[in-house]
């Protein structure tokens, strides 16, 4: 059988590929050629990531931008403090994750980059194939997170987290940089789910971001009254100015990204249903989904398994969107109860995935019984 032109081809450049690519060389995978393809040569500081972690010794620490050990929650009548240790809730900005990683890709010479459009990938004869408009480019593996193609049924509860970002500057000290606003839930929330994340870099600068769990995003003029109301009215800031502004999407699904493309083709990040259902933190479940192919990579597997998350997580994701699209309860009173009636370090090991038994029942218990258990018992 004649020989692909590339071990691995990955497609999109973003967190997800560029995270496989730095971990295949810092892993000491084998192999001989690999192409990155994108449309786009990620060189903007175009979003910033968060989550939080108690692991230590990752190989993304010393892109940590900013750590919080505290963070508050506010709601209309209800406002809390929460000193959130071992967990330290931590910013990634783009600029600094993509300059990282192209610098250590970039100097290794197995690596290809192409800028140019995907066309089309698929499986034929055991290989995975790439198309662009001009040539034909084959691999044993691609790794796909350029085509995302959500399974989407009439009874699934399916959302969209949508969010416009300032990163502004006072000429006063104004903020607390030992404390990050998590979730504000005070904004009026227009018979939706709408919140604020204050992300404070320093005592004159901060990541302000206006955000929404809906069915579709807000208009770009709509974010800029919300997010300037917000900075004059809520905080108290008259004179700032806006040094970077950010926007996006992340879908919150029921449904799933399904893989219409064949063995060969393995989705990752987004496409690969790395981004929490109930939530939208994306970035460290894609660091989980890297290292679970890394770790069949580097035992030379022949046939890699895409990475899936433990099914009673995927149950509580279903219920918990359905309880939000629903509306029968106010969404943001779903998110006060959460953090009201229970410890902080449990909701958060919950969120990402790493709670005990004990820890869910907890949580499940904390929740308003009668919209949680009609909405567990039709995604049963």
């Amino acid at each position: 059988m004649k020989k692909p032109d590339y071990d691995f081809i990955i497609a999109g450049s973003g967190c997800a590929g560029l995270s496989l690519a730095v971990r295949l060389i810092q892993s000491g995978c084998k192999f001989e050629r690999v192409l990155i393809i994108d449309r786009d040569l990620k060189n903007t500081n175009d979003r910033t990531w968060c989550f939080w972690t108690e692991q230590k010794n990752n190989w993304f620490d010393s892109l940590i931008f900013k750590r919080w050990q505290t963070l508050l929650f506010r709601s209309a009548l209800f406002e809390k403090k929460m000193a959130i240790s071992p967990y330290n809730y931590c910013m990634v900005r783009g600029i600094d994750f993509y300059n990282y990683c192209l610098t250590i890709i970039k100097n290794d010479k197995r690596f290809e980059w192409l800028t140019d459009n995907i066309e089309n990938v698929y499986t034929e004869n055991a290989f995975a194939y790439l198309k662009t408009a001009n040539k034909l480019y084959s691999a044993n593996y691609l790794f796909n997170s350029a085509f995302r193609n959500p399974f989407i049924k009439k009874n699934h509860s399916n959302l969209t987290q949508h969010f416009k970002g300032y990163v502004i500057e006072t000429p006063q000290s104004v903020f607390d940089e030992s404390l990050a606003t998590f979730m504000d839930f005070s904004v009026q929330q227009h018979n939706d789910c709408r919140f604020v994340y204050v992300l404070p870099i320093s005592k004159h600068k901060a990541l302000i971001e206006y955000t929404g769990f809906s069915d579709e995003a807000l208009k770009d003029e709509v974010y800029d009254v919300l997010l300037k109301e917000y900075i004059e009215q809520r905080i108290g800031i008259s004179h700032y100015t806006i040094t970077e502004t950010e926007k996006g999407e992340i879908p919150m699904l029921e449904s799933t990204f399904v893989n219409t493309h064949g063995n060969k083709i393995i989705n990752v990040g987004i496409a690969g249903n790395a981004a929490k259902a109930s939530s939208g933190y994306a970035f460290y479940f894609i660091q989980k989904q890297i290292e679970f192919l890394i770790a069949q990579l580097k035992t030379n597997t022949k046939t890699l398994k895409p990475y899936s998350k433990a099914k009673r997580f995927n149950y509580y994701d279903k219920v918990f969107l359905s309880v939000l699209k629903a509306k029968h309860l106010e969404p943001r009173l779903v998110f006060e109860t959460l953090f009201k009636r229970n410890k902080v370090e449990d909701v958060l090991a919950f969120l990402n995935e790493e709670s005990s038994l004990t820890q869910e029942f907890g949580i499940i218990n904390s929740l308003p019984k009668k919209e949680f258990m009609r909405a567990g018992w039709e995604k049963f």
